[in-house]
């Protein structure tokens, strides 16, 4: 019951504060990486943006993480399983294991896709049982995939005797294009970040390209996301551009996107503005530069939360699932 320093170690107390596990069963596994995956614009190797592209370094690095992507399926399966391998342990002291290298797994139940599963583990190659003991009616779930990690390999494994069918619904696509916020950092699990809220809410499909301290309106992004078919365009980067960038990218790379349908939304609720004169003033002036644009819907992202008196962030900054959920729950407004 105690570790090597003689703490009581919770796992011993709480059962349901154990890792998740690996049963006995014996499955056959079925190869994540097909053209059924959803929010994906380009490939379907995991990765958000093709091959052939570069915005930047870091862009690049952080195109690996699948943030956004799921895949739907029907099984009778009994057993459920998930093999994984991904770039890397959790890493950041902010965010879950789970929201960063996990995947949730979503139930279709009375026409809403409800989290039954996760993968309550923090290693860098894993095997897991989501469900067991179920019963051989056909089921449909939905998978989502990590937010902050690259992933090499993912599988699905059902006992050998059952069927699977993956399939996805043709739907309009919306693109996300912005911070770390979008690509959800910091949610417990995957199917919390806001893009994935709304992918249960509405009937599109949505594409997210945020990219975690990296939305800095380059052309070639802008180029990239002209080339997306899509129904809205959604931006969040006012967090990765000093003032003085924001005015000098954000009308180039509005002009480049000008037969769009944009929404743009300024900065979250941040309470160092309480404390600090020339962070409000800064903030201040990025909304009234943002607010001016035509041909587009602006959100003052303060308005989105204002409600919770700063409560929806895990470090000023970042939103928990409780922030994430009400931008979604306003978003879904807009995207009617």
């Amino acid at each position: 019951m105690y570790n090597v320093d003689g703490e009581i170690m919770i796992k011993e107390i709480d059962k349901n504060m154990k890792d998740s596990t690996n049963s006995v069963d014996e499955v056959k596994w079925i190869d994540l990486n097909n053209q059924y995956l959803r929010g994906l614009a380009f490939s379907n190797n995991f990765s958000r943006l093709d091959k052939n592209h570069f915005v930047s370094e870091n862009v690049r690095y952080l195109q690996k993480h699948p943030s956004g992507v799921n895949i739907t399926f029907k099984t009778n399966a009994k057993v459920i399983k998930i093999k994984a391998e991904v770039d890397n342990v959790s890493y950041m002291s902010h965010m879950t294991a789970i929201g960063q290298i996990g995947f949730d797994l979503y139930y279709l139940y009375e026409d809403k896709f409800v989290f039954v599963a996760t993968t309550k583990i923090n290693q860098k190659s894993y095997e897991v049982t989501l469900l067991n003991n179920l019963d051989e009616t056909e089921k449909t779930f939905r998978l989502y995939f990590p937010l902050y990690i690259g992933v090499n390999e993912a599988k699905i494994g059902i006992n050998n005797d059952a069927n699977l069918k993956f399939y996805k619904p043709q739907q309009e696509k919306i693109v996300i294009y912005g911070t770390s916020i979008s690509q959800g950092g910091c949610a417990t699990r995957p199917g919390m970040s806001y893009s994935n809220i709304l992918d249960r809410m509405t009937n599109y499909e949505f594409i997210n390209l945020g990219f975690s301290g990296s939305a800095h309106l380059e052309e070639e992004m802008a180029y990239i996301l002209k080339s997306i078919p899509k129904k809205y365009l959604i931006l969040e980067v006012e967090a990765n551009n000093t003032t003085k960038s924001l005015q000098e990218k954000l009308p180039k790379f509005l002009d480049i996107l000008k037969d769009e349908k944009i929404i743009l939304i300024s900065h979250f609720p941040h309470p160092q503005v309480l404390l600090y004169p020339d962070l409000k003033s800064a903030f201040d002036i990025n909304f009234e530069f943002q607010k001016q644009f035509n041909n587009l819907t602006f959100i003052d992202g303060k308005e989105m939360l204002k409600e919770f008196n700063y409560d929806e962030t895990v470090d000023t900054t970042h939103l928990t699932d409780l922030g994430f959920y009400f931008v979604a729950k306003y978003l879904k407004d807009y995207l009617k």
